[in-house]
């Protein structure tokens, strides 16, 4: 990686991350201290928040909650909101790749949008996405 590349964070890696996942944790905190050594600029969108915060809120962890903020912050998050042209982008491409969900698309756009050249995720459809380059944590 180079410095200041921009990397796109889905909410997997967050999840595995915070919640101590027994197989990704490792994984995830590795990936964090190598981009952190690399001065990367990391992006995630407003939807990994919706995302991440449904379990939790469900069982009143608001402990996790706070972890998942404070990890924005301590690693210096850029929190993007959606707008017309991610959306836009989205839509692109959903036509382009039927198999693409809603939030996926929207993930996948913002990352575009903004300039990543990487998109941390764990889902292995999304390595089907030519336009920019998808890690997955079980491949590290």
């Amino acid at each position: 990686m180079t410095a200041s590349e921009k990397i796109f964070f889905d909410t997997a890696p967050f999840i595995y991350l915070i919640e101590n996942h027994p197989n990704y944790y490792s994984k995830v905190e590795q990936f964090f201290v190598t981009i952190d050594q690399d001065d990367c600029e990391l992006i995630t969108s407003v939807l990994s928040m919706a995302e991440y915060g449904v379990k939790p809120e469900k069982e009143n962890r608001q402990d996790l909650i706070a972890d998942f903020d404070s990890l924005l912050v301590d690693f210096h998050f850029q929190v993007i909101d959606i707008n017309v042209g991610i959306a836009r982008k989205s839509y692109q491409l959903r036509a382009k790749y039927e198999f693409l969900k809603a939030m996926d698309a929207l993930q996948l756009a913002t990352a575009l949008w903004i300039g990543c050249s990487r998109f941390f995720t764990n889902d292995k459809k999304l390595k089907k996405i030519e336009e920019l380059k998808v890690v997955l944590v079980e491949e590290l």
